[in-house]
């Protein structure tokens, strides 16, 4: 079931309730947006990789990840993987929240991501179980009942401190993508960065890959094309936000867009 509100993808609002039978862990994107994304798993196990920092989850896991954080879920594939997903950026719930997520947000990237189910009260779950009625709301009421009821859970998660731990792994991996999340629009080469880090360039860029399952390439590619994607919806000249998040060559900031975001920067 997906519930969607917005003009164009992605939707500045949305909610699904999905299950695969027998997951397949590369089905699964590597990925970060600029919006907010809150998930409930309901059944299987897994990790979840968020920043370079794992978190184990298991039925009644919850996560939240802020924007531009980068993530991706390793599930297990010998059980069913059913989760709720909330989507949504910050314009598209009130205005209210904006102290609730001002909080989340004081955690760095990759931290504090991850919730067990003893964390959070009861009345969390207990809300969580009625979004499956929304398909039987006319199309205006499911609007105010997707972002009331939001509305409390985001404000139960931000009220709510994590003992799960913060997942953060001293692996070279992890660490390596804790410092590019920091300097994104750094202008180090790989071999820069090898020294930065005192390995070799190979066992860096090997041990990247294996721990957040992308290259350090595509992952600064991928970081810089959202928050630029945010600096132009904020009125920033395409131009300009290229060269502000690390991109030397406007082509290539183009292409690169255009593949990730599906349409081109005049489009955004």
């Amino acid at each position: 079931m997906i519930i969607r509100f917005g003009d164009k993808h992605p939707y500045p609002l949305q909610y699904h309730h999905s299950c695969d039978q027998n997951p397949t862990p590369s089905h699964f994107a590597r990925h970060c947006h600029d919006g907010y994304e809150l998930v409930h798993v309901i059944q299987g196990y897994g990790r979840f990789i968020v920043e370079g920092s794992g978190y184990d989850v298991r039925p009644g896991t919850v996560l939240f990840f802020r924007p531009y954080e980068y993530h991706f879920v390793d599930i297990r594939s010998d059980s069913p993987y059913e989760r709720q997903v909330f989507n949504f950026t910050r314009d598209s719930v009130s205005a209210e929240l904006g102290v609730f997520l001002d909080l989340l947000g004081r955690s760095a990237p990759g931290e504090g991501n991850c919730y067990a189910e003893r964390d959070l009260p009861e009345e969390f779950f207990a809300l969580l179980k009625g979004f499956d009625a929304l398909t039987e709301l006319p199309r205006e009421q499911q609007i105010v009942y997707l972002r009331t009821r939001l509305s409390d859970l985001i404000v139960m998660v931000a009220t709510t401190e994590s003992r799960s731990g913060n997942g953060v792994s001293e692996r070279l991996g992890a660490r390596v993508v804790r410092y590019l999340n920091l300097h994104v629009d750094t202008d180090e080469t790989l071999d820069d960065l090898a020294r930065r880090f005192a390995v070799s360039k190979f066992y860096m860029c090997r041990s990247f890959k294996e721990h957040n399952g992308i290259s350090i390439h595509g992952y600064l590619t991928r970081k810089r094309i959202m928050i630029a994607k945010s600096k132009i919806e904020s009125g920033t000249p395409a131009v300009i936000a290229a060269t502000e998040v690390g991109f030397g060559d406007y082509s290539a900031f183009f292409r690169a867009y255009r593949r990730i975001v599906g349409h081109s920067p005049r489009e955004t």
